[in-house]
């Protein structure tokens, strides 16, 4: 017995249609998946008798790879849905408060290279909680480099390093061990491959755009929705898996303990912490850059993410339209769904990623969905 829900399922492969990504649903409180789809796909039974080697050989060669499980093995820049981590990394290190903010006009001028902000006007990342609502760039770059740069380390290596040990806490750059094989790790660098690009020349400017999920990070949706579920549970989480029960197991001998193990995340994040990253995650919802995701009743917690893509075409790295992302939980006070949404080239996150996520919110938290949609 798995912990899909069919109906769910349906309705994310629907979504996908004419698209290129993948999403991923999990039950926060189990680690369930109840819904998993990656686009394009294909139809199974066609690798099924007499034309299977034609097939599969068509597949093979298609260029949209629609062999690829994306949601498991799809490397992608997290882009902003990072950024809820870095505000509990700073707030559990010290370095911001909920009060924190930034005189940010459009653009974080702390490096030598100027990193870009969507939003210019004034007061848009005045505390933590608007940072986060409006996904300002300059905030969680500075944020970056107040937790690298933090004296008691001793040094930006070191400091790195702690930040990637709060990186790995979180479900990034590991394989979180889901019961599906080939599942990809994605990439959080030691400093070690910093030292090896920049000839052990290297500062928190060097890397400042991991602050806004950039530069090498990459991750996969099933480690984006993961997170989500650490964030929704306060600090753990269960490794998502599909299978429920297995018909005449026994406690004592099962595959399925494994899933069953509790996993807590930095237990030294008080509640508080997370109660104050809540808040702006669903200000994101409620008053931010993913107002068009809001469903009236439903506390939802998100940050959208448009995540610069980038291809090596003909030998040359090329940039494309960016990556829409949208990664969420709902309700806030007793979370049930929690969701990833990678859309390739498809721009805002806002345009895509989070009205998809609001309909299969919808759909699985009232079993309907308005007439209107």
């Amino acid at each position: 017995q798995s912990y899909l829900d069919i109906e769910l399922q349906q309705l994310a492969e629907k979504l996908l249609t004419n698209k290129v990504g993948a999403i991923v649903a999990i039950d926060p409180k189990t680690g369930g998946i109840i819904a998993m789809a990656s686009a394009p796909d294909y139809d199974p039974n066609e690798l099924a008798g007499a034309n299977f080697r034609k097939y599969y050989s068509k597949l093979v060669l298609d260029v949209t790879a629609p062999l690829l499980n994306r949601a498991i093995k799809g490397q992608y820049p997290a882009g902003s849905t990072y950024k809820p981590i870095e505000a509990l990394i700073g707030l559990n290190e010290g370095v911001i408060t909920p009060r924190s903010g930034i005189g940010c006009t459009g653009k974080y001028y702390g490096c030598n290279r100027p990193v870009a902000c969507t939003e210019k006007w004034a007061g848009h990342a005045a505390n933590l909680r608007l940072a986060i609502a409006n996904s300002c760039n300059s905030f969680f770059c500075n944020t970056y480099r107040l937790i690298v740069d933090n004296p008691k380390y001793g040094g930006v290596k070191n400091g790195y390093e702690n930040w990637k040990g709060y990186m790995n806490n979180f479900g990034y750059g590991l394989r979180l061990g889901v019961d599906l094989p080939s599942e990809d790790k994605g990439n959080i660098p030691d400093s070690a491959f910093y030292n090896k690009l920049y000839r052990n020349s290297w500062n928190s400017c060097t890397n400042v755009t991991l602050g806004i999920g950039q530069d090498a990070m990459t991750t996969t949706p099933l480690q984006i929705a993961n997170a989500m579920c650490i964030i929704a549970n306060k600090g753990y989480y269960y490794v998502p898996h599909f299978i429920k029960s297995i018909e005449k197991e026994t406690k004592e001998d099962t595959i399925l303990n494994v899933y069953r193990k509790k996993h807590e995340v930095l237990t030294h994040i008080p509640d508080t912490v997370y109660e104050v990253v809540h808040s702006g995650m669903q200000d994101v919802v409620e008053r931010g850059t993913a107002q068009i995701a809001k469903i009236p009743g439903i506390a939802i917690c998100a940050k959208t993410g448009t995540a610069e893509n980038y291809r090596i075409i003909r030998g040359v790295r090329t940039k494309l339209k960016d990556n829409s992302l949208f990664a969420c939980f709902a309700p806030r006070e007793n979370p049930k769904i929690a969701i990833a949404i990678v859309v390739e080239n498809a721009g805002f996150g806002a345009t895509w990623a989070a009205p998809m996520a609001s309909l299969l919110l919808e759909k699985y938290l009232t079993d309907s969905l308005r007439a209107d949609r």
